[in-house]
């Protein structure tokens, strides 16, 4: 049944480089991984029934499947292809939210800070046959401004793909105000990999494998676990079960330094009056930020700066949909009418 013409669905996305997340103020819910898979062949498509698979069940069928991950070094390549999968990946976004049942449809859709300013039209065009009016915002912004922390204030989203650190101080940043780096979760993941195989010659790892381990046993020196850490994996096809708690905290260090002189480069290019207000409002956001001690790491290694606060998120993963959807909500009804699909 179509709503009335007044009854707007608001939607907050949050377009991650491993997982994203759409919210609504309709109570609407969902986590995704940021993966789309296509069959390889005709006899996979016949048997899997659809052209397109979207994030667990994409994986779940991966061996039959072409995986790509639209969103996996934080922006979108210029291609037909890269395009298109993004368009089929935004348009499942926003779907989850039932727009059909609605009036009026408008998204905040926040996106890595590269991804926000170079593939802007990209994600426009993604967006514009399912939505009435669309805005695409970074998500360090969405984090803060989900918080109600836009006064003078520093973002540290460690995602999957990327680490984008923001300038924020009462309006959008703008490029200036973003770093994006490399140094991030897959960096973790890949680093844990090779230290596990420096320790162990033969050991057999993959990055799931990897992955599952660091969100479960992350930590860094500041934060040091009471027990060793013991997984299982094979060394050249036998069972073992051993100890990667010293890699697993070289794997978590290995991304302090890059974030902590960005950190830096940051404030010390923001106007000077205001350095004390950075320096105090510092927010570990995304994935990463679960990583145990990494906050008081951070913050020791800032110390020569002055007086440091780092603040920690206490729902990463919901932190940035939530906080699109509140701007969604709160920008004036004449500022959404000047960023219709249509006038772009």
């Amino acid at each position: 049944m179509i709503g009335l013409a007044d009854d707007t669905l608001y939607i907050g996305v949050d377009l991650g480089t491993f997982r994203s997340v759409v919210v609504s103020n309709k109570g609407h819910e969902e986590q995704v991984l940021t993966v789309i898979g296509t069959p390889k062949d005709s006899i996979a498509k016949n048997f899997l029934r659809r052209d397109v698979l979207f994030g667990e069940e994409a994986l779940k069928n991966r061996l039959a499947l072409n995986l790509y991950r639209p969103l996996e070094h934080g922006v979108i390549k210029d291609t037909p292809e890269d395009k298109k999968f993004i368009a089929h990946f935004i348009n499942h976004m926003i779907n989850l939210s039932d727009p059909e049942e609605y009036g009026r449809v408008v998204a905040v859709i926040g996106a890595p800070a590269e991804a926000s300013h170079v593939d802007k039209t990209a994600i426009f065009d993604a967006a514009a046959g399912t939505v009435n009016a669309c805005m695409i915002i970074s998500e360090p912004f969405a984090v803060a401004y989900a918080l109600d922390m836009l006064d003078h204030t520093l973002v540290v989203d460690i995602g999957a793909g990327t680490t984008d650190i923001c300038r924020v101080y009462g309006t959008i940043p703008g490029p200036e105000d973003q770093l994006h780096i490399s140094m991030s979760g897959d960096r973790i993941d890949n680093t844990l990999i090779t230290e596990i195989q420096k320790k162990y010659t033969g050991a057999q790892i993959t990055k799931d494998m990897a992955r599952r381990w660091k969100e479960a046993e992350s930590y860094t020196g500041a934060s040091p676990p009471e027990d060793p850490i013991i997984v299982d994996f094979s060394i050249e096809g036998k069972a073992m079960s051993l100890d990667i708690t010293d890699c697993m905290q070289i794997a978590c260090e290995s991304i302090v330094d890059p974030i902590v002189e960005n950190i830096k480069a940051l404030i010390a290019e923001s106007n000077p009056e205001y350095h004390d207000a950075f320096r105090q409002n510092i927010i570990l956001a995304g994935g990463g930020s679960g990583i145990r001690g990494l906050g008081a790491t951070i913050q020791d290694r800032l110390a020569d700066l002055g007086e440091i606060e780092v603040h920690i998120v206490e729902d990463p993963v919901q932190l940035g949909a939530l906080g699109a959807l509140r701007l969604g909500q709160e920008v004036p009804e004449e500022y959404w009418k000047n960023l219709t699909i249509s006038d772009l």
